[in-house]
């Protein structure tokens, strides 16, 4: 769908723009890829000082807006379009052109509209949210007046060429750095994800190595002697045939009877009867 820079500047007498009372002065617009910002035509500039109001309202009507074009054939791309588009609703109406509403322009023909940009730009305020203040172009439009006047037609034309490629720039900048918002796009029902790419092999090795939680190593750096993994559990009966077997190869002294165990041998030991006294009784 061919996407176009627009936008429209006016002469007015009272003390605000009104697109149905402003005298239109120049229309322009240029073809753009919508996608990354970048032109893909020359800019063109309808003046009224060359020909006429009516003529440039009507060319520009001529190339764009006949009965039998589809409404994707022209999708503005511009900062504040409302001033447009009641522009064109009042001069369509004057020049006795087919009549637009504003239902046809506003919920029937896509557009992409810079200013809420902006004012997120100008952390969420309306007052002072003005193209020129983030990017090169250096005027804004209220010299337009003063220049008209003067007839001061080269430096109209110079701040319409300004402003375009500021818009342009801005578009490019948001194309190009729109994934530093973090923002991703879901993927849609039975839609692949993207296959991931493989890590480099010395990437992959860290990954799989294995890992110590946090408390582990609070716990081995607090208290190091409990690292030792503690001695297997043995049974009282393992423990006197233990000292058993060391009793018979240590001579034994007072040093070895000390390092024997506290619990009497004895009642571990295999019980042995008592043998009876066989002698003869006197």
């Amino acid at each position: 769908m061919p996407a176009y820079y627009f936008a429209m500047e006016g002469y007015h007498t009272g003390e605000k723009p009104d697109p149905a009372e402003d005298k239109l002065i120049t229309i322009q617009y240029q073809k753009i890829d919508l996608t990354t910002g970048e032109p893909l035509g020359e800019v063109t500039i309808l003046k009224e000082w060359e020909s006429s109001e009516k003529s440039i309202i009507t060319a520009f009507y001529n190339e764009f807006f006949k009965p039998e074009m589809p409404v994707t054939h022209f999708i503005p791309v511009g900062m504040n379009l409302d001033y447009e588009y009641e522009m064109m609703i009042a001069k369509f109406k004057k020049y006795n052109l087919p009549a637009i509403t504003s239902y046809q322009l506003y919920y029937q023909r896509p557009r992409f509209e810079l200013r809420p940009i902006v004012v997120l730009l100008n952390d969420g305020r309306f007052t002072g949210a003005r193209l020129d203040l983030f990017s090169s172009k250096k005027y804004d439009g209220s010299h337009m007046r003063k220049w008209y006047e003067k007839q001061d037609f080269k430096k109209i034309e110079h701040f319409i060429r300004e402003e375009t490629e500021a818009v342009l720039k801005l578009l490019q900048y948001l194309s190009k750095y729109k994934t530093r918002l973090g923002i991703t796009k879901k993927t849609e029902p039975g839609q692949k994800k993207p296959a991931e790419r493989p890590l480099p092999p010395h990437r992959e090795k860290a990954l799989l190595a294995p890992v110590k939680s946090p408390a582990k190593a609070m716990q081995a750096t607090k208290r190091p002697a409990d690292a030792n993994p503690p001695a297997s559990y043995k049974s009282s009966a393992g423990i006197a045939k233990a000292e058993l077997r060391s009793s018979k190869k240590s001579p034994a002294g007072p040093k070895s009877a000390a390092r024997r165990s506290s619990v009497p041998l004895n009642q571990f030991r295999k019980h042995t009867p008592t043998k009876k006294n066989t002698g003869k009784r006197g």
